[in-house]
């Protein structure tokens, strides 16, 4: 595999590698809204340093040369990223529900409102190929009514009598 190949995943964040003595470190700038999993930062050899920008932060990734330190310290790379654009992924998807459930709360009638409901189905064709992970399916109507609530209403006698 090419030198190439192995550095992409990183190209966007990567903004040196440096040997120093026994040791490599791969220096990042990630977004200040990033964060690294609390696992991750009591173990030995992930630095902060000064990225020259208030909008990036500066982690170092240090370990030994070693073939096994080395695909160690990758693999703890790509999950930070990994983790991280999953949450903005997330975070987008969200509001971008958010936005669509306002508008359809304010289009929409209140008698079609009440039958409103979000289903959440697993899609079979991911899970036959091992991803795992759900589709949000917005159903404005039931096809089947929902079952009534019922709650009963203390009456004035009833109050009355818890004070007692």
């Amino acid at each position: 595999m090419s030198f190439y190949k192995e550095i992409l995943p990183y190209v966007d964040y990567l903004h040196s590698v440096r040997k120093l003595e026994d040791y490599i470190s791969f220096d990042l700038k990630f977004p200040m809204s990033w964060s690294i999993p609390k696992s991750m930062t009591e173990s030995d050899g992930i630095v902060p340093y000064d990225s020259g920008s208030q909008n990036l932060k500066g982690i170092s990734f240090v370990c030994q040369v070693d073939e096994q330190n080395i695909t160690s310290t990758l693999a703890k790379i790509q999950r930070v990223i990994k983790l991280n654009k999953d949450k903005e992924m997330k975070e987008k998807l969200f509001r971008e529900t958010i936005d669509s459930l306002k508008k359809t709360f304010e289009t929409t009638d209140l008698e079609t409102l009440k039958r409103l409901y979000i289903d959440f189905e697993s899609d079979a064709k991911n899970l036959e190929n091992g991803d795992q992970g759900t589709s949000l399916e917005l159903v404005e109507e039931r096809t089947a009514e929902r079952p009534k609530r019922t709650r009963v209403r203390k009456t004035e006698t009833d109050k009355g009598t818890e004070e007692s």
